[in-house]
């Protein structure tokens, strides 16, 4: 790593200072859990100027894009709120807001009368595809600065970390 990027690493720097007075921490956990919240934050900062624009929140457009993404139209509110790691009482006040504002809609589940399922209105789908294809542009901008080749080694290594965490946070 070249001198300069060594004093432009902030969570390196915090590494260090637990590893000097706290030994006995697992320094390769903090490292990795810190550089992955410092991902998020660069990524979510980019994301979050895209989605003022369309006067969306981050839980708003996490429901977007989880329905948009959906392999069948409508999802019941507890898929939603398992795949966003959402609590149903947060989920509910995003889904109202969302059905307030037309861009989606809770129907009844035509499989169990008493279940309701939310699916995305037609202007629903429309500004979903047009904010994720902003967000992403945003992000491929932000991302553009790293070396391609290291971006695609770091996807790979977080889906090998990531596959056992989600097996575990699925009870499996």
């Amino acid at each position: 790593m070249p001198e300069s990027a060594k004093d432009d690493d902030l969570v390196g720097s915090v590494v260090a200072w637990w590893a000097r007075h706290a030994p006995e921490l697992p320094a390769q956990t903090i490292e990795f859990t810190k550089r992955v919240a410092r991902m998020h934050a660069l990524t979510d900062r980019v994301t979050v100027a895209v989605l003022t624009g369309f006067s969306l929140s981050r839980a708003e457009y996490d429901v977007l894009g989880t329905l948009l993404t959906a392999d069948r139209p409508g999802l019941r509110p507890s898929e939603l709120s398992s795949r966003l790691l959402l609590t149903t009482g947060g989920l509910s006040n995003v889904l109202r807001s969302l059905e307030r504002r037309g861009l989606a809609a809770l129907t009844s589940d035509s499989a169990d009368r008493r279940g309701r399922r939310v699916a995305l209105t037609p202007e629903g789908a429309d500004v979903a595809g047009r904010v994720v294809r902003e967000v992403v542009a945003a992000q491929h901008a932000l991302l553009s600065t790293a070396c391609e080749a290291d971006v695609r080694v770091g996807t790979a290594a977080l889906a090998a970390v990531l596959a056992p965490l989600e097996s575990r946070a699925a009870g499996r």
